[in-house]
């Protein structure tokens, strides 16, 4: 595998952002952009219920994360290339599915493969899928109806790969990100959804389709997402979507916000004995959109 393919965060980059040009058809009626899959099987089923009650032409794509987390790899790659076929971007943990390759030694490989981990994913995945995997490009540039409308996961500027944190404010998102010269941008990666509008052009996060985080534990703080946030109360821990249409001609993006068997999925992997993930972190995160990787409990911490 190339560097490109191998980079992990924090490592020198020495390879250039790659984009596909995509130029819709005016037929299709709207775009759905989903983002942070991370191998969860249930949540895409809903989303294919959604998709069977519209009565529009709709283009899916995929804009990064299919795996960590989750324990169906192979099923959420086979889910992709169905229903976004050529509309898929990279996300931070779709490469790292490959990062063991660049250890020198095979001591330094990891001994235990985790099922809901990276190189799970990896183990789990054919060659065929892996190629698939391998070959998605860093951004796609979707022309539809004479806009422009950039898509890629977030994890890194349109320009420069080095690492930007998920923790990301959408101030922040909207100084890294925002440009005028394309009519609306669409990222992912901190699982947080929002829709902003700066000189004429668009910024939009997808959120996550899986499992999204509204707040989460850092150092004994409690950060909340949704402090500073008049479009989420705090007890709405619904995971969302991208929906994009045109009305006379202007973009009208959306977040669309849908739930599915949540406490299905997490008795489902109740029964997994032996996952990176503690059944009770896994529980607050999915039921909670609660990211908490520590056991005390700290004070508030509001943006």
């Amino acid at each position: 595998m190339n560097d490109r393919v191998r980079w992990r965060p924090g490592q020198p980059c020495t390879w250039a952002i790659v984009s596909h040009e995509i130029v819709l058809d005016d037929a299709v009626d709207r775009l759905i952009v989903i983002s942070d899959l991370h191998a969860y099987l249930e949540p895409l089923a809903a989303v294919d219920a959604y998709l069977d009650s519209l009565g529009a032409t709709c283009r899916v794509v995929v804009n990064g994360d299919l795996f960590e987390g989750g324990i169906d790899a192979s099923a959420t790659v086979d889910w992709v290339r169905a229903q976004a076929p050529g509309a898929t971007t990279r996300g931070n943990h779709d490469s790292r599915i490959f990062a063991y390759l660049a250890q020198e030694t095979d001591q330094d490989r990891p001994s235990q493969w985790k099922l809901d981990g990276e190189l799970g994913s990896y183990q789990a995945l054919s060659d065929v899928q892996l190629q698939f995997i391998a070959g998605l490009p860093d951004q796609l540039m979707l022309r539809w109806r004479g806009r422009t409308i950039r898509i890629l996961h977030g994890h890194h500027t349109p320009r420069r790969p080095d690492y930007v944190d998920w923790r990301s404010t959408p101030d922040q998102l909207m100084d890294l990100f925002h440009d005028a010269h394309v009519d609306l941008t669409a990222i992912g990666h901190t699982h947080y959804p929002f829709v902003r509008q700066r000189h004429g052009s668009w910024l939009a996060n997808s959120g996550s389709v899986a499992a999204p985080i509204h707040r989460w534990r850092d150092t004994g703080l409690v950060h909340n997402r949704c402090a500073s946030d008049d479009s989420v109360p705090d007890d709405d821990v619904r995971c969302s979507f991208l929906s994009i249409g045109q009305d006379a001609g202007a973009l009208t993006p959306e977040i669309v916000r849908f739930d599915y068997d949540r406490r299905g999925l997490v008795d489902r992997y109740a029964r997994y004995a032996d996952l990176s993930q503690p059944i009770s972190l896994r529980r607050v995160w999915m039921l909670q959109a609660f990211y908490d990787h520590m056991e005390a409990i700290g004070p508030v911490s509001r943006w």
